[in-house]
């Protein structure tokens, strides 16, 4: 598979490029849009080679390969969760880490059982649901949990560059921010999920 034709770019798309191709595949087969859809099943076997093309492309970006698919180097988002700007040091650290090691093995299952488990719900928490909502297509949900991590740590750069990408998707070929989730992790923004107490963890940031 060549994960550039997968998702529509040129082999000399820069990561930005690559990111907001990305999103907008994700947006275009996101679930919500084939509920009672004959072609339910189709675009869910298309969102999974979507993802499995950003992944090979981030996991290239991370080595530092330029010689990988003929690519750029760089980092991306969507992917994984190896953390570019420090680990973790806070509560819970270790649960996190488990969750980021589910999250690059594309456990997403793990990944949401780690994170169910813990009981505050810091930046931190936010951000890793986010990027499990952006694996599985739940842009909406991605971008609340993701904005809500921001907003909790706004001088974070992991997660400032997260939400900035995310709000500029609009803008397919925007270059104004980086999204990593290569070496970032990604939770959507739950802002308004904070009145949320009726709903579970595994459809609502809380």
């Amino acid at each position: 598979m060549n994960p550039y034709k997968v998702l529509g770019v040129s082999e000399t798309a820069t990561p930005e490029e690559i990111r907001a191709a990305y999103l907008s595949l994700v947006k275009k087969y996101h679930p919500d849009k084939y509920t009672d859809n004959p072609l339910k099943e189709l675009a869910g076997e298309k969102l999974k080679e979507i993802n499995q093309a950003y992944e090979m492309l981030t996991k290239k970006q991370s080595a530092g390969s330029a010689r990988s698919y003929g690519g750029s180097s760089g980092s991306g988002y969507g992917g994984s969760s190896s953390r570019q700007y420090g680990a973790y040091s806070g509560p819970n650290a270790t649960a996190y880490v488990r969750a980021r090691s589910f999250i690059n093995q594309n456990n997403l299952g793990g990944a949401r059982a780690v994170l169910d488990s813990i009981e505050t719900h810091n930046a931190e928490w936010y951000y890793l649901y986010g990027i499990i909502y952006l694996r599985q297509g739940w842009y909406e949900k991605a971008k609340e949990c993701i904005a809500k991590a921001y907003h909790l740590e706004p001088d974070n750069p992991e997660y400032r560059n997260a939400y900035q990408s995310l709000q500029n998707a609009g803008n397919p070929y925007s270059r104004s921010a980086t999204f990593n989730t290569e070496n970032d992790a990604c939770c959507d923004s739950c802002s308004t999920m904070l009145l949320c107490n009726c709903c579970t963890r595994a459809f609502c940031c809380f």
